[in-house]
C-alpha cells in the first residue's frame, strides 16, 4: 500500500473517530435534561458542533472521556458558545478559557484540575 493511501486511511480513520465523538457528545447533551436542548437556536447548536469538534482535536482523549456532557446546563451551553467565540477570534484558547473550560465540563467528576 502506497504511503499517500494510507495517509489518506489515517486521515479519513482520524476524522470518523472525531464525527462520532462528537456526536456522542452532542446526544448526551440533548438528553441532558438541564440542557434545554430545544431551546437553543439552530445557530447555538452550529456554534456548539463547531466548538466541540474543535475541542476534541486539541483535547488528550484521556481528557475527553472525562468530560461530563450529560450533566450540562443551558448556562453551561451557552457560556461553552462565548468560549468558542472567543477562541475562534484569538484561534487558540486562553489559560482562563482554558480553565473555566476545565471547570464547566469536569464538574462531575471532581477532575476539574487540569494537571489530571
Amino acid at each position: 500500500m502506497s504511503s499517500s493511501t494510507e495517509d489518506n486511511l489515517g486521515r479519513r480513520r482520524f476524522l470518523l473517530h472525531r464525527d462520532k465523538a462528537v456526536e456522542h457528545a452532542l446526544e448526551r447533551i440533548r438528553h441532558a435534561d438541564e440542557a434545554e436542548w430545544e431551546t437553543l437556536s439552530a445557530e447555538q447548536r452550529t456554534r456548539l458542533k463547531e466548538f466541540l469538534t474543535e475541542l476534541w482535536i486539541d483535547t488528550p482523549r484521556e481528557r475527553w472521556d472525562q468530560f461530563c456532557f450529560s450533566t450540562l446546563t443551558k448556562p453551561h451551553l451557552l457560556h461553552l458558545i462565548s468560549l468558542w467565540n472567543d477562541w475562534a477570534e484569538h484561534h487558540r484558547l486562553t489559560a482562563e478559557s482554558r480553565k473555566t473550560l476545565d471547570e464547566i465540563l469536569l464538574s462531575c467528576s471532581g477532575k476539574n484540575n487540569p494537571s489530571s
